[in-house]
């Protein structure tokens, strides 16, 4: 296997994720994104998500190409709710919600539940495999709750946070940024930045965090409501025992697609 930093392969789309990683780690976590609460009233449940389903009416008003092409049975999604709280307002007044929480209020069964369920809610599966109904539990208890969605394919600024205490947990302060298409990678200093400061420097689309010296890496892709970390197995269990992320720990078979094959 070649070095998946100088091949521009940090994220294991195909086959088992441990493996993809084995040369330069031997510990692999998969984090959730967390839910979260804000201290205020809510009264409009659709900012409760960052994407919306149009109607067929809104899409054609917002997507001028639409009234070109034939009617067909297709989903359209927005991501320009404005009234979904900013970076700011979650960093602020932000209180992270665990997947383990939506799961037992909810009456969702596991976490593969939970996952699939988010994923049905982009319109980010196969019709084949999507579970409305799944959905529909999920949005009931988020409504009655005033729960936030986290947004897919993106570290949200609450993981942020917690990647920005995990490396100062492990004494790791250069941080290496690159984006989804390895374009740009920027290095920043965390004893020259507020945690705030460190958040901001992260873009929506930057899809690989790591210290300079390669020792730790957070990475995420574009569809997924979770995100990997992998390093050693001794900075593994300082992670865990830190409590700072939620998830569970990859074995030898899982992939990307692991609610397909785990019951948790």
């Amino acid at each position: 296997m070649g070095n998946i930093f100088d091949e521009e392969k940090l994220y294991p789309y195909e086959g088992p994720i441990k493996k993809h990683f084995e040369e330069h780690f031997d510990r692999v976590f998969i984090a959730f994104l967390p839910f979260f609460q804000l201290d205020r009233a809510e009264t409009d449940k659709s900012n409760l998500k960052k994407a919306k389903l149009l109607s067929n009416e809104e899409a054609l008003k917002k997507i001028d190409f639409l009234k070109s092409l034939p009617e067909a049975n297709r989903d359209i999604y927005n991501y320009d709710n404005e009234r979904y709280p900013d970076n700011k307002v979650i960093f602020t007044e932000g209180k992270a919600i665990p997947w383990k929480n939506i799961v037992n209020g909810s009456t969702l069964t596991c976490y593969a539940e939970l996952n699939t369920a988010l994923r049905t809610s982009i319109g980010g599966l196969n019709r084949n495999f999507t579970r409305p109904d799944l959905m529909e539990k999920l949005n009931n208890y988020t409504d009655r709750e005033t729960i936030y969605h986290p947004t897919e394919g993106t570290f949200g600024i609450l993981s942020k946070m917690a990647i920005h205490s995990a490396f100062k947990l492990l004494e790791k302060n250069q941080i290496m940024i690159t984006d989804e298409f390895y374009e740009n990678t920027s290095i920043v200093d965390l004893d020259r930045l507020t945690e705030y400061e460190f958040c901001d420097e992260i873009g929506g689309k930057d899809y690989y965090l790591y210290s300079a010296d390669k020792e730790i890496l957070f990475t995420i892709e574009w569809d997924s409501f979770f995100f990997l970390i992998a390093t050693d197995h001794k900075k593994m269990d300082q992670l865990i025992a830190s409590h700072l992320f939620e998830g569970f720990l990859c074995n030898e078979n899982t992939d990307h697609y692991w609610e397909y094959n785990v019951e948790i």
